[in-house]
């Protein structure tokens, strides 16, 4: 197995909590009861199916009972936790991202997993990331799939109104207001860009930050051969023309504070616009998956005109000064103050060492939104063979580029760019990126004036990150 290590100091607290506990009041339920206490984001229909399938048939074998509780995408189910966790009832395992459970980590709340993860990757070959699963030889994370940033486009609305496949953010725009302004396609906005505070516009912003050829989260290594203190580094000229970027894409969006990851998806099936950031294949695997559904011939069309491409470059930015650096790994988290740790250890060994076919099952049940984390599922018999590729062939196809170009070609281009951390860690989860997208397109701050208030944040978080970790 391969991934990164960065040497863990002892805190008090991190970002994650401490931000997201200003949520907790809005979410009820709550934790401690007898049973194995699991919250995912892995929740939609067919998943909350396969949930209720596998919770019986598990029970049955090891009489061990199960609670899986869906506890919402990011910028929600940090407040869940967060309301666990003051509780003395924190969760067993979740699902996630590590950075929304890195102060959790740096509080040696989490259990570590290298036998469960051992167990898995000797049916499902070795894990293919180097990103940051843990400290040393310890693995904090049993990796599901990763999350690769790209662009996606009808391409059937570029062949009907003559467009190119964009390269630069001049061309994207372009292409947004052709759709916007369109005879042909009078109900289709041109670009769905994501302007909520939290979630997904936070993500975008630094994609296209990066697209931009600088740090996303504002920090660079001082002496990037030494990579032993970070400094703030978050050219003014560069982050203005990427936010007045995303103000001008939203003059050609529906209203962007009602877009998120859930609502893009639903968006993309409607063909509520041409064009958008995105994940791996998720918008075309939600809409091949409904298509089969319904037996719609019309969302068979739209799943199988969606492309994928890097995301475009700012103009003058060559694709090889891109600073995305590693795809971000989703998966399961232990928690070493829930009831039944070890029995939640237990669970995953018995969802993913038991066969291939039954780890397969998890990717055909959210087709297009992972690639698989371990190297031997995605080029296996039952992965490639899968109904949903049977029907939607494009889907695999793409699923594919997404790993070996998008991923392979368009990440890691810049060695420095890597800042693995616990202060890069920190910063990941601190909101105000998202929200300088919001104040630019809500008319709340002018672009110079978002700029401003978003580097006093960066400064002001970076300096409780040196704090904390120092």
């Amino acid at each position: 197995m391969t991934r990164d290590t960065i040497d863990r100091r002892r805190v008090l607290t991190g970002a994650g909590v401490g931000i997201a506990s200003a949520m907790a009041g809005c979410l009820g339920g709550g934790g401690g009861s007898d049973d194995v206490h699991f919250i995912t984001d892995y929740y939609t229909g067919p998943w909350e199916s396969l949930w209720e399938e596998l919770e019986s048939e598990f029970t049955d074998e090891t009489d061990i009972p199960m609670n899986i509780e869906e506890g919402g995408m990011s910028g929600t189910q940090e407040g869940r936790l967060s309301q666990l966790i003051q509780a003395g009832t924190p969760p067993d395992a979740n699902t996630s991202t590590f950075d929304q459970v890195a102060d959790i980590w740096e509080t040696d709340q989490l259990e570590t997993v290298n036998d469960v993860v051992g167990s898995i990757e000797e049916v499902n070959g070795e894990i293919n990331t180097d990103a940051f699963l843990g400290e040393g030889d310890d693995l904090y994370q049993i990796p599901h799939g990763l999350y690769v940033s790209n662009f996606q486009y009808r391409a059937d609305v570029y062949d009907a109104l003559g467009l190119e496949e964009p390269e630069t953010f001049s061309d994207v725009l372009e292409n947004a207001q052709a759709i916007d302004e369109s005879e042909e396609f009078p109900d289709m906005r041109g670009y769905g860009l994501a302007g909520a505070p939290t979630g997904k516009s936070q993500d975008e912003l630094l994609v296209l930050l990066a697209s931009a050829g600088i740090s996303g989260i504002g920090l660079r290594w001082s002496d990037p051969d030494a990579r032993e203190e970070l400094e703030v580094w978050w050219p003014e000229d560069t982050v203005t023309e990427v936010l007045e970027y995303a103000k001008d894409l939203s003059e050609y969006s529906p209203d962007p504070t009602d877009i998120g990851w859930s609502s893009s998806l639903s968006s993309w099936v409607q063909g509520s616009y041409g064009q958008c950031y995105h994940l791996n294949c998720w918008p075309i695997g939600v809409t091949a998956q409904q298509a089969e559904a319904d037996d719609n011939d019309g969302l068979r069309a739209v799943a199988e005109n969606t492309e994928v491409i890097p995301y475009p470059m700012l103009d003058g930015v060559d694709p090889d000064e891109n600073w995305l650096s590693s795809p971000a790994p989703d998966g399961y988290h232990i928690f070493a103050g829930g009831e039944r740790p070890g029995d939640a250890k237990e669970w995953f060994e018995w969802l993913y060492a038991d066969s291939m076919e039954r780890t397969v099952s998890f990717y055909e049940t959210d087709p297009g939104r992972f690639l698989p984390t371990y190297s031997d599922v995605i080029g296996s018999d039952e992965f490639q063979n899968q109904g949903i590729f049977e029907a939607h062939p494009h889907l695999l196809e793409k699923l594919e580029y997404v790993q070996d170009e998008i991923w392979g070609s368009h990440y890691g281009s810049v060695d420095e760019a890597n800042t693995s951390s616990p202060e890069s860690l920190y910063m990941q989860r601190q909101w105000f990126y998202g929200e300088m997208v919001n104040r630019v397109v809500t008319d709340s701050n002018s672009v110079q004036e978002a700029y401003e208030w978003g580097y006093d944040q960066l400064e002001e978080a970076f300096s409780e990150a040196q704090d904390t970790f120092g």
